[in-house]
């Protein structure tokens, strides 16, 4: 029996979403079509593509970046993005895990924070929450120390791999 995704809530979409991911099911098809449908449900200014590239060019320069240049990368203005960061960057970094890459977000933080990396507490938390949501474990007890250690993951990843 085929499961009607149309007639699923957005909280059931998003629970059968992160099911397949803690699961390691991410090329099922019911896990490619939930996906489908939260982005039909949730169309956004941001562009997935755009972001994606603009977020590794900036780590090939080894360079953080402000939420709205990432934004500005998709054409859009903060003011237009901000409500749609958190779900744009969500899927920006689980399909960065399914591809076994590092997390694109880690450099993405606050405009007073794109010198140094830092990422304020809520933004943190948000990090730290996506991270184990995604099955992450490698996450220790100080969160600033993960961060630390995955944006330098993603400088050393697009080292390694100039063609992304």
């Amino acid at each position: 029996m085929a499961i009607n995704l149309v007639e699923k809530t957005d909280q059931e979409i998003s629970n059968l979403i992160i099911n397949h991911r803690s699961k390691g099911l991410t090329s099922s098809p019911l896990y490619l079509a939930a996906e489908a449908e939260q982005a039909r449900r949730n169309p956004s200014v941001l562009e997935f593509e755009r972001s994606r590239a603009f977020i590794l060019a900036a780590a090939r320069e080894r360079r953080f970046i402000g939420y709205g240049q990432v934004a500005e990368a998709s054409g859009a203005t903060w003011s237009q993005a901000r409500r749609a960061m958190p779900a744009h960057l969500w899927t920006l970094v689980s399909h960065a895990h399914d591809k076994g890459w590092p997390m694109l977000s880690a450099i993405v933080v606050d405009k007073p924070n794109i010198a140094t990396g830092k990422m304020e507490p809520p933004a943190l938390k948000g990090f730290i929450r996506a991270a184990h949501d995604l099955g992450r474990r490698d996450i220790d007890v100080d969160g600033e120390k993960f961060l630390r250690n995955e944006q330098e993951r993603l400088f050393e990843f697009v080292r390694e791999n100039p063609i992304l």
